[in-house]
């Protein structure tokens, strides 16, 4: 047995990303509310204090799962870079539940987009911030977005007004 939980937040009944989650893993798949209250919801079932939030259609080498899990410690996100802030993506997210605990979790008024976002924001202004896995040691099954422009543009303005340290930044994407 190890001392780390796996959450998976998803609606899809075959999900790939339990194929690579070692064996005598805690795990969960959440398919309950939105993608932010799933990720809440598996965070507070989670067994263990050290959380891994994986998307449910990623696959990585079982080294790879426990480089990651070493690295987690209080104060700090290790993840997927994201695309357009240089913060975390929620495709790989690894942290400390007393962080989870202190910050208030995750969004759930973002509902199913940005929450990464904003969660790996209150690392830079509340904790030690953030650092990046390397993105070629995960494989993802690609599939279509759907985030709209409107849903983009009212989360990134939502955003930037909860952290006007980093409005700046984030309103010409980039918060590095």
């Amino acid at each position: 047995m190890t001392d780390v939980s796996v959450v998976i937040p998803s609606i899809k009944e075959d999900v790939l990303t339990l194929e690579s989650v070692p064996e005598g893993v805690d795990w969960q798949v959440v398919r309950e509310g939105t993608l932010n209250e799933a990720r809440n919801l598996g965070v507070e079932r989670a067994e263990h204090d050290r959380v891994l939030i994986l998307d449910d259609d990623i696959s990585f080498s079982e080294s790879f799962f426990w480089d990651l899990a070493d690295r987690i410690e209080h104060g700090k996100l290790v993840g997927h870079p994201d695309w357009d802030y240089g913060l975390v993506a929620g495709r790989v997210m690894a942290f400390h539940r007393t962080d989870w605990e202190r910050f208030g979790g995750f969004d759930e008024f973002l509902k199913s987009h940005m929450g990464d976002t904003e969660f790996a924001l209150k690392f830079v202004h509340r904790g030690d911030g953030v650092a990046h896995i390397d993105p070629d040691e995960v494989e993802h099954a690609p599939h279509e977005r759907s985030v709209t422009t409107w849903d983009r543009v009212w989360r990134t303005a939502y955003i930037a007004a909860k952290y006007p340290r980093s409005a700046p930044k984030i309103l010409t994407r980039t918060v590095t």
